[in-house]
């Protein structure tokens, strides 16, 4: 069927007689945090918040916004132009629906390359055999924590192909390219993997000049700041603000897709719900991701999903001057600045960024020698990834001829290049070396054949420095199996879908590589089968 084992891997009446969202209810944040005071805290855009019904700058709803230099009437808004957004808005406005976009950029944004579709017809038309989606839930449910809905999560895994054929279908002006054993869509150019950033905000960009073309409004540089709802807690819409600071009001009669990201790019947020991502390097172009879902969710009672909310925290891409360099997932010795080994080089690659992110500096230096090239295919790990490069000779010249990697006749050398303590370096390696020979890893339990490989003893020696980033958070408004967005008393707030990095309910307590390319996919194919369910015509094949 397959080669990857089962083992193996969001005051008062407007003149329409609708209400501004005005429920409180937030979902309790890290209960390890230390308490702040109330009353000096600002919003993400600088002004004074409201502190006084709790913690956090949301935690008191603002005061309803009742003046308006447009209204406009739609059957769908969608808030965000990304991953889940643009996708979505180009299948409603080509679907016949009044859709109006509100985006707080002047673009399309969204940070990624790539989105896993299981049993996409690129990959089944190649030869490749359809993977069996029960199996792969099995995987991702042990390691989600208990935390998915796997309903949820069984839509993705058994839609994904059938939504991702429709957007491959609609966008012929770029060729996709299978990749990570057929799980997963991306896009390059001419089988160049470094233009893959720059084809996928192309991809965006052409999902949303289709959605205009067919109809759409799209109201750039206009975030949403508060949704709309009726007597009954129904969202009828959504408010955005321009930048004049005017507010403009969209009533929907069938939905808003909530579709505006996560909380990364705000450190509060951040603090509440994601703490081990203080102080990481933010890999985001344009910041985005301020937590605008929760926020204006949480004033209408919408369940937040519980801290800490899923991270994804990568070494690729990196932030670091020097540039990439291939095989962040492979087994090698890590030592960090004090010269220490820290941990399982083979643990799941999530795990390995977190550990390396607890370290003096947050960094640490994989360790090889001249055999570097003997074995990195016998180390698999599909919990993992950057462990395979379509030219390793010649993509580890250009790391080490661009400093990414080091080398050194000495090990003394490697310590030098990256300040690392010394005697303390050299006695790691010798402790290693032991256990290579041994191939037993008496210290953290690496497998033994992978020790057998990894022994560092002959010049030249080779280390890369390692540093994580943000990517995303990926926990929001917690939704139940079609999207729609949940109360607190875990019932559906009609009128209100979420989608992408702001919609909960998928992830455990990290981001998986089970499912490569999960946080993009669920974004294109939970978007669009948000509309689709809007529509009232969610279980019908994607056309």
């Amino acid at each position: 069927m397959r080669d990857l084992s089962r083992r193996s891997f969001l005051k008062g009446a407007l003149a329409s007689g609708a209400a501004v969202a005005a429920g409180a209810g937030l979902a309790a944040c890290s209960p390890a945090s230390p308490q702040a005071s109330a009353g000096d805290a600002q919003t993400s855009d600088g002004t004074a918040a409201a502190t006084d019904g709790g913690r956090w700058s949301w935690s008191k709803k603002p005061e309803p916004i009742t003046d308006f230099v447009e209204t406009y009437d739609a059957d769908v808004c969608i808030v965000g132009l990304g991953a889940a957004g643009a996708p979505s808005a180009m299948y409603a406005a080509t679907h016949g629906l009044n859709t109006v976009v509100l985006q707080k950029g002047n673009a399309a944004i969204s940070n990624g390359w790539c989105a896993n579709a299981i049993n996409n017809k690129v990959w089944l038309e190649s030869g490749g055999e359809p993977f069996d989606t029960g199996e792969l839930y099995a995987d991702f449910a042990e390691i989600s924590n208990g935390r998915d809905n796997g309903k949820l999560v069984m839509n993705f895994l058994n839609r994904g192909g059938e939504v991702m054929n429709w957007i491959l279908d609609n966008t012929t002006e770029l060729t996709p390219v299978v990749v990570e054993k057929g799980q997963t869509i991306g896009w390059y150019v001419d089988n160049d993997f470094s233009t893959r950033y720059a084809q996928y905000a192309e991809l965006l960009r052409l999902m949303g000049e289709k959605a205009e073309a067919a109809g759409a409004t799209m109201l750039w540089d206009t975030p949403a700041v508060q949704l709309i709802t009726d007597e009954s807690g129904a969202v009828t819409g959504v408010i955005g603000q321009n930048k004049k600071g005017e507010y403009v009001r969209v009533n929907t009669s069938k939905g808003v897709l909530m579709a505006c990201g996560d909380i990364s790019d705000d450190e509060e947020m951040l603090e509440c719900y994601a703490p081990l991502l203080l102080g990481v390097h933010n890999m985001h172009g344009a910041p985005n991701n301020t937590g605008d879902a929760v926020r204006m969710g949480s004033w209408i009672n919408a369940q937040i999903t519980p801290a800490p909310h899923a991270l994804m925290m990568h070494f690729d891409p990196t932030w670091l001057p020097e540039g990439n360099a291939p095989f962040s997932g492979i087994p090698w010795l890590r030592v960090n600045k004090k010269g220490e080994r820290f941990g399982n080089e083979d643990a799941p690659y999530q795990g390995v960024v977190q550990a390396v992110a607890a370290q003096p500096e947050k960094l640490a230096f994989q360790i090889t020698d001249s055999r570097w090239m003997d074995h990195i295919d016998d180390m698999p790990n599909p919990n993992s990834h950057s462990r395979e490069t379509a030219d390793p000779a010649n993509d580890w010249a250009k790391a080490v001829k661009s400093g990414a990697i080091i080398e050194s006749d000495t090990l003394e050398g490697l310590a030098d290049a990256y300040d690392i303590d010394k005697e303390t370096f050299l006695a790691t390696v010798e402790r290693y070396n032991e256990l290579c020979e041994k191939g037993v890893d008496e210290d953290f339990g690496v497998k033994g054949e992978f020790m057998g490989y990894n022994a560092i003893k002959e010049p030249p020696f080779y280390a890369i420095k390692r540093a994580p980033g943000v990517l995303a958070t990926v926990g929001g408004l917690q939704v139940e199996e079609h999207s729609r967005v949940l109360n607190n008393d875990g019932d559906v707030i009609k009128g209100l879908w979420a989608a992408g990095d702001c919609g909960g309910s998928f992830y455990g307590h990290e981001y998986p590589m089970v499912l490569p390319g999960g946080s993009i996919g669920r974004g294109f194919i939970l978007g669009v089968l948000s509309i689709k369910d809007m529509m009232d015509d969610f279980d019908s094949v994607t056309a």
